[in-house]
């Protein structure tokens, strides 16, 4: 029964795993966005408020995304794992 119970819950410890790394990604976007920006050998550049926002907000949405999937999927298994121990 136990490693019923486990299996059942793998897909959701993914998806929070996954949401988590991309909200990481997206609190640190700023940082990221410079160092992708930044061409080889110079001493100064500039980095576009758009491009930092991109690598602020789209890594921030997939984390939410991420963790509302994460939140039915444990759901759906949770129902299930209930009809399994009422019958």
């Amino acid at each position: 029964m136990k490693n019923s119970f486990l299996s059942s819950f793998k897909l959701f410890i993914v998806f929070f795993c996954l949401g988590v790394l991309a909200l990481i990604a997206g609190v640190n976007g700023e940082a990221v966005a410079i160092s992708f920006s930044r061409p080889s050998d110079a001493a100064s550049w500039t980095t576009s408020e758009s491009m930092m926002n991109g690598f602020i907000y789209i890594p921030t949405a997939i984390g939410i995304f991420f963790f509302a999937l994460a939140i039915v999927v444990f759901t759906i298994s949770y129902i299930k794992v209930q009809k399994m121990n009422v019958t």
